[in-house]
């Protein structure tokens, strides 16, 4: 199978066991601040969220999302897991799209940056997936690790484009938001899993 036509199946099951994660996690609340189920714990994800570059923003996308509403803060973490890699694959998707349906428009340095872009945000995409298998052992330092390495993908997809405007660069900045809501997250978690 094409490694890039597979990452969408991958992420796809890293989803439904995160899934699966948050909501073992809502039935037995962790000793890391959980609240009741149903509930948004606003100082709860203030916390989660004191050393994002952006935490109003920060804030807000972790309290819309539903999952959040009883969730602890490694809760809080797989919820931010989530979001980056469903942006992400939202972004190979919109992607994937541009080159197939403008195919004769784009210049061909255009084309080849889009072309790198898939392949960069498929890393990405695995890159998170492994993010989801370390918070599962409390190996935050190895989520951070992969989280930065997401980022460098966006960063190599903005340079893909040899001096051309990216397509995509306001959907970068927004994935490497999301990615430092991430680090965040994890920063705010007792070290090394220790509560």
């Amino acid at each position: 199978m094409n490694p890039i036509a597979a990452a969408p199946f991958v992420f796809l099951s890293t989803l439904s066991v995160l899934q699966f994660v948050l909501v073992a996690g809502h039935e037995s609340q962790g000793t890391n601040g959980g609240s009741k189920a149903g509930v948004v714990n606003m100082n709860l994800i203030q916390q989660a969220c004191q050393h994002a570059p952006h935490k109003d923003l920060c804030i807000d996308i972790l309290k819309n999302d539903p999952n959040s509403k009883g969730a602890d803060l490694t809760g809080l973490a797989y919820i931010a897991i989530r979001l980056a890699g469903a942006y992400a694959s939202e972004v190979d998707a919109h992607l994937r799209s541009l080159l197939i349906n403008n195919a004769t428009t784009l210049s061909p340095v255009v084309q080849q940056g889009v072309a790198d872009c898939i392949e960069h945000y498929s890393d990405a995409n695995e890159q998170l997936d492994d993010c989801v298998a370390a918070m599962s052992t409390k190996n935050f330092k190895d989520v951070e690790v992969w989280v930065n390495v997401a980022i460098s993908d966006a960063d190599y997809c903005d340079d893909s484009f040899s001096g051309e405007k990216s397509v995509v660069l306001q959907k970068n900045e927004a994935f490497r938001q999301l990615c430092n809501n991430v680090l965040a997250v994890v920063k705010a978690l007792p070290p090394h899993g220790k509560e």
